[in-house]
């Protein structure tokens, strides 16, 4: 089974009958959906990305940080080419819970949840936890710009429940997800991004935290990022995801599935590997094998 562990329902970009025409095409049998949570944003240019990633990898934090900062409005909004998109607080995921509904075969969803709202996201996590399909939760510290550790009644209701945890790290105090794993011991958590923002750094601190991932969505991350992922942690600790509908495109300018999909097929592995990567490293972690 190929399982693609971290996509977005943005249907501004990609419908959902196109999201289910490439999943046919690509051979993926099941999509881990996500709400939107930004106005559509331009492409950013390859050439600045992988800039900020050698930035990142590098250790050089501070001039990497200062770079990024300068891409924000004093709201937490995203200022790309002199204009403004926003960035939502509260996803609407009351729209991935229709997807997962309607097309209970093809979909899986994560709950995105918010610390900063208002209200009690617990709450809102009550709400969507008895919908069939619902996996997990998704927290965006990076965009949401929150320290982590207030994340913490989330974590301990996702440890409570089994649920695992995908989360977007940020800079500083908004990826210090040690604290989350101090106090949640049992939670499992997934890296979006290959652990963006830091990478190398995370894989260095995961080695004594067993109940941690990475997936390797996304055009913040390159094939020769993935390789050294999967060197550094083995290819049991990596997920493979697209970020879909965002950072690559087909001939047709949609979402090309095939991109990050080849990445991890050519890894030099066993082909037990590279299917524990695609599909069977996610089916373990969320017990798929005995509630298909």
């Amino acid at each position: 089974m190929i399982i693609d562990a971290h996509a977005h329902l943005d249907e501004r970009i990609l419908s959902v009958d196109q999201i289910l025409e490439r999943m046919t095409r690509h051979r993926v049998d099941k999509v881990a959906l996500i709400p939107f949570m930004n106005d559509p944003l331009p492409e950013t240019p390859k050439a600045l990305l992988a800039f900020m990633r050698t930035l990142m990898d590098s250790g050089a934090h501070r001039l990497a940080y200062a770079i990024h900062d300068k891409f924000y409005t004093a709201e937490g909004d995203l200022k790309l080419n002199g204009r403004v998109y926003k960035i939502f607080a509260k996803p609407d995921n009351a729209l991935v819970a229709k997807c997962i509904q309607d097309h209970p075969d093809k979909f899986l969803g994560w709950v995105f949840l918010n610390p900063r709202t208002t209200g009690d996201p617990l709450e809102e996590l009550e709400r969507y936890r008895h919908v069939k399909g619902f996996i997990g939760v998704k927290l965006h510290p990076h965009w949401h710009r929150y320290e982590l550790s207030r994340a913490l009644p989330i974590a301990r209701e996702c440890e409570r429940l089994g649920w695992p945890v995908l989360i977007h790290l940020g800079i500083g105090e908004a990826g210090k997800w040690q604290a989350l794993a101090a106090a949640c011991p049992r939670l499992r958590m997934i890296f979006a991004h290959a652990g963006f923002p830091t990478y190398s750094r995370e894989w260095n601190a995961m080695r004594d935290h067993k109940n941690v991932w990475v997936d390797v969505s996304s055009a913040y991350i390159s094939e020769s990022l993935v390789r050294r992922a999967v060197k550094a942690l083995g290819p049991e600790r990596v997920l493979y995801g697209t970020d879909a509908p965002y950072g690559f495109h087909d001939r047709d300018g949609l979402h090309d599935y095939g991109a990050i999909r080849g990445w991890v097929e050519r890894l030099p592995l066993r082909s037990g590997e590279t299917e524990a990567i695609l599909g069977k490293n996610i089916s373990t972690l969320l017990d798929l094998h005995a509630n298909p």
